[in-house]
């Protein structure tokens, strides 16, 4: 950090700091990793207490714990959020964020920031509402989704689900499309045999999306000849539609961890080239590999990667053939 970046008052450095711990900016922070496991704690918390208080005889017992757990559980979300939005400014992983106003409202419009929002907006609409409506109760299951943030696997998978999107947009609407053709013919060569289950075409899109995911649960089941053949070709395409969009997903995420260490590649590469690297390069590279979210052992074999070829190169010695590169020729 320059002087002139570094916070000139109590209030910068506050938020400076608010921006360290919330957003993991320095590798091994003490502060940082118990505000993360008290959040997930009570994250993890939350999501049971929703899940127990739907039990009758379990919530009348203990009606005015989780009421008072819920109010607690709100309020810590409610400070959380406002600190994340007060903080982003000084997230150095988000540079487009730096502008007081312009960077704040692009946070708030951030995956993880309308998961924050919509963790607390069923307290706050109860409250307008004046009673803990069901749609409003079931809302609040969705505070699992903020443990997304804590965990690189879903963090990488909606990097991926970006990249991706419109490819499985594409065989999504190829699907979709299929599922229409098929569910129309359904209706119009079932509905006369089982008026009652191939009332309409809608009616039908039900079946044709079970038979088509190959789950078959077997409520509906066509019985004229020519449904029976419908059922049998969607179920054979089905195999591949459904497996499209894995496939894609999972070149999605290859790609992505091929992309994340050749970042860190570079960098180390940059680290390397006075031959050494010191302390406050190592920290970088720590601090970029936390970034990308890549494993101990990831970093591990790519500095010595980085650091093998570097001495080859230096020593003038093939790696192979073990011989001085200069007496080897373009026909060895």
């Amino acid at each position: 950090m320059n002087d002139e970046d570094t916070p000139k008052n109590a209030y910068e450095r506050t938020r400076l700091r608010t921006a360290e711990v919330l957003y993991a900016i320095n590798d091994g922070d003490k502060l940082t990793h118990k505000v993360d496991v008290a959040l997930i704690i009570l994250i993890t918390l939350n999501v049971l207490a929703v899940v127990l208080e739907s039990v009758a005889s379990i919530k009348a017992g203990h009606e005015t714990f989780f009421q008072v757990f819920e109010v607690f559980s709100v309020i810590i979300f409610t400070i959380e959020y406002i600190a994340r939005v007060w903080s982003a400014v000084d997230n150095p992983w988000k540079p487009d964020h730096a502008h007081p106003i312009r960077g704040r409202v692009r946070y708030m419009l951030t995956w993880f920031a309308i998961i924050d929002v919509v963790a607390i907006a069923p307290f706050y609409l109860s409250m307008f509402f004046g009673a803990d409506l069901r749609i409003l109760r079931a809302l609040r299951l969705l505070r699992i989704f903020k443990l997304t943030r804590y965990s690189s696997a879903m963090t990488l998978l909606l990097q991926v689900f970006r990249e991706e999107a419109r490819t499985i947009g594409a065989a999504m609407f190829i699907s979709m499309l299929l599922m229409f053709v098929a569910a129309s013919l359904a209706f119009v060569f079932e509905h006369a045999a089982q008026p009652d289950k191939f009332s309409s075409i809608p009616a039908a899109m039900y079946w044709a999306i079970i038979t088509m995911t190959t789950v078959g649960y077997g409520d509906i089941v066509p019985l004229t000849p020519y449904g029976k053949m419908i059922g049998a070709f969607i179920g054979i395409i089905g195999l591949g539609m459904v497996a499209l969009p894995a496939g894609i997903l999972a070149s999605g995420f290859n790609n992505a961890l091929h992309r994340r260490r050749l970042a860190l590649e570079e960098q180390v590469q940059d680290a390397l080239q006075d031959g050494v690297i010191s302390e406050d390069e190592q920290q970088d590279l720590d601090k970029l590999a936390q970034h990308l979210n890549l494993n101990k052992a990831d970093v591990q074999a790519i500095m010595e990667a980085a650091a093998h070829q570097r001495k080859t190169a230096e020593g003038g010695t093939c790696p192979h053939c073990h011989l001085p590169l200069d007496q080897i020729t373009d026909d060895d």
